[in-house]
């Protein structure tokens, strides 16, 4: 009989991305200055934006290094905590992220002419 953990790990997952960005990122604004926030959480976004194209779906540890090592080749020398919290927080809004339905253009067509 095989046990199948996929719930159970989703849902571990989820609880401890709702610990980091509703515990930890407080704490890190506490930390740093606005502007500073404000370049780690861009760069985070970049980060995992690259590291979800580069990599596709699943992968989420060679997702998560690549980010890592994306930002502290950026110069974002934070605890590895503190990367890991930004890099979860990009995460979660990329996940939320609803991109805009495609806008079909109109045709150009001639005008039509009664007859």
């Amino acid at each position: 009989m095989t046990i199948d953990l996929t719930p159970i790990l989703q849902a571990i997952i989820t609880l401890l991305c709702a610990l980091i960005t509703y515990k930890l990122i407080p704490w890190i604004k506490s930390k740093t200055t606005e502007k500073q926030q404000e370049n780690l959480a861009n760069a985070a976004r970049i980060a995992v934006f690259a590291a979800e194209q580069i990599f596709g779906a699943g992968k989420g540890d060679q997702k998560l290094d690549y980010a890592r090592q994306a930002l502290l080749a950026a110069g974002f020398d934070y605890d590895s905590i503190v990367l890991r919290a930004a890099i979860e927080n990009a995460v979660r809004s990329m996940n939320l992220y609803d991109p805009p339905e495609q806008v079909e253009t109109p045709q150009e067509h001639p005008p039509e002419t009664a007859e």
